[in-house]
């Protein structure tokens, strides 16, 4: 199972909490949230999704692995409104993703987005342009060029094992 490195916000002293919301409660969203909830002092408050009973289940399911259960919202405003909120995980369907980061940056909260990052070379422009005028970090979900199975598969390729590979 992959788990980002993750460490308190600029300033913070490491014994803080780490407050999170997560965006897109599907399949991803859910797992990616339960990953994170195994690094030390991280903190769901929000799960957003428009199919509120999802937002729902996954708040109900990490609640059962933190002091208090996580706020279920349909709109994800509401999270970068709230100033204790600190970062967010995206995983919402891929034409949210840009918007998604750039509110969020704009909120003044760090983002962990999952790939495919944008759909039009534009909107990663943009992303690229609110992290740095916002000072964020914003880190993309591409997991599977450093997980050990595509590590293994590159080293097995690269050994010549596997013959001339043309295509």
């Amino acid at each position: 199972t992959f788990l980002p490195e993750l460490r308190p916000a600029r300033g913070q002293a490491a014994a803080d909490q780490v407050v999170l919301a997560l965006i897109g409660a599907g399949g991803r969203g859910s797992q990616l949230a339960g990953n994170f909830q195994q690094v030390p002092n991280v903190e769901f408050k929000y799960v957003c999704d428009p199919a509120l009973s999802r937002a729902q289940a996954a708040a109900q399911n990490l609640g059962k692995k933190q002091a208090r259960p996580p706020q279920a919202v349909r709109n994800l405003r509401q999270a970068l409104d709230d100033k204790e909120v600190h970062g967010v995980v995206v995983a919402t369907p891929e034409h949210w993703h840009a918007l998604a980061t750039v509110w969020a940056c704009q909120s003044v909260k760090d983002v962990y987005v999952e790939k495919n990052t944008s759909l039009r070379l534009w909107e990663g422009r943009k992303m690229i342009e609110a992290a740095r005028k916002y000072q964020r970090v914003v880190q993309v979900g591409f997991q599977n060029r450093s997980a050990p199975y595509a590590v293994s598969a590159r080293e097995y390729l690269q050994s010549g094992k596997l013959g001339k590979v043309v295509l």
